[in-house]
């Protein structure tokens, strides 16, 4: 290539479009052999040439330059193009160590003095070129990362014959070494397609063939699924030309573990045919030593390998791994600050880029994620994701079994499994498969129901014990006009048994005092059917302790506006303040009282529902509201109703 006059208009743009623009802006050709990588640099190069009229730029200045290139991978072989093509520039790359900067900066100014230019090469100017110079340019040149029109010319370039169409998919994940690497001496067109689809299969999570299921045959995920179900139409919007690929959504997947956050990413990447780069805060501190230079690199390179990917879903899980810095201590907090500063940043620029990136994240805290990072703009849409009612059960049951037990009852299997999550379910059809596996014969529905409710080892006072227990939950509950979605005496972690309560979202006085009864009416019932007072409520009375003293120092329920601890922390606080501890007392003594009236008053239908759950282990809320109905109490003894809001959590005994 021949050295442009340094004093030409060209050496605005460091002359090094003077070789490859010709004056009416056509590309030139470019002389054989030209090696694999510098010939993708080069039209990468006239790519930026092609978006930027340089007639519009001064003549005869000496220029201050950045050039942002796709990924660090980039740095050196720009470098060196840069320096091929004009000698005399004086180059600083992002690669060069922050301690240098102020050195740097002294001969930045000096070079500038001088008349020569200065070209700062950079995948991230803001962190890797010194200020100086960040402040000083004059132009910003960005190269764009490979698209699939631009490697199939490589490679009809390099091999003199046309290639096979290329997609984004063909390409997604790989960075500039992996490009060139699929270009090889004496190889064919295929060949180099063929070497293509590989490198990206292993650079990025593939879903086309694994297990996962597309979208259409999930089951369970409500508002998140229908969400991916639009944004899947609005990828095929974006093939057909008619939306603009800074029109796509980005969002966050919360809720309990095990709910299958994970699997509706996957789901959704498979389904739309787009590449997935899957990540997690995790992975960023296991893949170096945990130096704060090394994470934010970690950090750059996954939002580097979007960018040259897209369109393409990019998907950071444990998200809550990130401190949040509202609420973080001093501790670490300069550390931490730019990790998140470098998420905020590059998230930022994703969305901005418009190139078609789908952000998604999950966790199983929302409320531990940084403000910053949820705002529109960053991550557009938060969806709840809950374990799946019956149906989306039976669903989940039915993706897993395959072609497996056509004629199982899948809703029975599935009614037998409240508040399971398809992790779950995912784990009891293998227990299944093993037990089938064991007996020499084909999966039964038999099989599952083993595997599901296995035989309970506990002796059957402890199990009615449980379950006059659970019911006086469950009756109670359902008298005070919560919605009670199911209950069981199977055990689960330290609960010998539960009960799901949907919870009001936002309460009163009445609606605690009420909500405080019913995690009482569990230790209520077993004292009224002769047994003594133990271990099994303890979690009960915790939560209850916390809720009436919460009304007084956190929501402002009990004459008091003063908040004096949050909501979560008002337990720990009644451990510390024994004048609060005396009058929450009072309030639990009251409470105690109405709540075993109101479970005398009950007592035929407790038993007759503890005795469905000795029976069945668990019954959903058709089944409860059918042995609460049957024989109703008079309307005068009954507590008033209220109203029934989402949220809240499960009562354990």
């Amino acid at each position: 290539m021949s050295t442009p006059d340094q004093n030409s208009a060209d050496d605005v743009a460091l002359g090094l479009l003077q070789d490859l623009v010709s004056e009416t802006g056509e590309e030139q050709s470019i002389r054989p052999p030209v090696p694999p990588l510098d010939l993708i640099v080069d039209l990468s190069w006239w790519a930026v040439g092609r978006n930027r009229d340089f007639r519009a730029l001064p003549r005869g200045a000496t220029m201050a330059v950045i050039v942002q290139v796709p990924s660090e991978a980039w740095i050196d072989p720009v470098h060196a193009f840069v320096h091929e093509n004009d000698s005399g520039v004086m180059i600083v790359d992002g690669k060069t160590n922050k301690k240098s900067w102020a050195a740097q900066e002294a001969l930045i100014v000096d070079a500038l003095d001088r008349g020569k230019t200065v070209c700062g090469i950079a995948s991230d100017p803001d962190s890797q070129l010194p200020p100086l110079l960040r402040a000083a340019a004059d132009l910003v040149l960005t190269v764009p990362a490979p698209t699939p029109e631009l490697m199939r010319k490589a490679i009809r370039r390099h091999t003199g014959r046309s290639a096979p169409a290329l997609t984004a998919l063909d390409i997604g994940g790989l960075d500039l070494m992996d490009l060139a690497a699929a270009l090889r001496p004496q190889t064919t067109p295929k060949a180099c397609v063929k070497r293509l689809r590989v490198a990206s299969a292993s650079r990025s999570v593939s879903t086309s063939h694994d297990a996962t299921p597309l979208l259409q045959d999930l089951s369970g995920y409500g508002e998140a699924r229908d969400w991916c179900l639009a944004t899947l139409a609005d990828i095929e919007a974006v093939r057909a030309g008619t939306l603009s690929p800074g029109e796509l959504e980005s969002a966050i997947f919360y809720g309990p573990p095990g709910t299958g956050k994970t699997t509706l990413a996957r789901s959704l990447a498979k389904t739309s045919r787009l590449p997935l780069i899957q990540t997690s805060v995790a992975d960023w501190f296991q893949k170096n030593s945990g130096h704060l230079g090394d994470v934010l690199q970690c950090v750059n390179d996954v939002f580097a390998r979007a960018r040259s990917s897209a369109p393409c879903i990019l998907f950071i899980d444990e998200l809550d791994s990130l401190p949040n810095r509202a609420t973080m201590d001093n501790r670490g907090r300069d550390w931490w600050q730019s990790v998140i500063n470098s998420m905020l940043m590059n998230t930022a620029e994703v969305r901005e880029s418009k190139k078609g990136i789908i952000l998604l994240a999950a966790t199983n805290h929302l409320e531990h994620i940084d403000a910053a990072l949820l705002r529109p703009g960053r991550i557009d849409r938060r969806f709840r994701i809950d374990p799946p009612d019956a149906a989306g059960l039976a669903g989940i049951l039915r993706a897993h079994l395959g072609s497996d037990c056509p004629a199982a009852d899948l809703m029975a299997l599935a009614r037998l499994m409240p508040g399971r999550t398809g992790a779950d379910v995912a784990g009891f059809v293998r227990e299944a498969r093993r037990l089938a596996r064991s007996a020499g014969r084909p999966l039964a529905e038999a099989d599952l129901r083993a595997a599901i409710m296995p035989a309970d080892p506990r002796p059957p006072q402890e199990l009615r014990h449980v379950a006059i227990h659970e019911a006086g939950h469950a009756v109670i509950a359902h008298r005070l006009g919560f919605r009670v979605d199911s209950v069981t005496i199977r055990a689960a972690g330290t609960a010998g048994g539960w009960t799901g309560i949907v919870l009001p979202s936002v309460s009163d006085r009445m609606r605690i005092e009420a909500r405080v009864q019913l995690l009482l009416a569990g230790r209520a019932a077993n004292e009224l059917f002769g047994a003594p007072a133990d271990t099994g409520a303890s979690s009960d009375l915790a939560e209850a302790t916390r809720l009436l003293a919460a009304a007084r120092t956190s929501f402002g329920l009990a004459g008091q506006l003063v908040v004096r601890a949050s909501a979560e922390d008002a337990l720990a606080l009644v451990a510390r303040d024994p004048a609060l501890a005396e009058a929450v007392n009072r309030e639990m003594a009251r409470l105690m009282i109405a709540t075993k009236r109101i479970v005398a008053d009950n007592r035929a239908v407790i038993e007759r529902v503890a005795e469905a759950l000795v029976d069945r282990s668990v019954l959903d809320a058709a089944e409860l509201e059918s042995l609460i109905v049957s024989k109703s109490v008079p309307a005068s003894r009954r507590e008033p109703r209220l109203d029934r809001r989402p949220g809240g959590p499960h009562l354990g005994e």
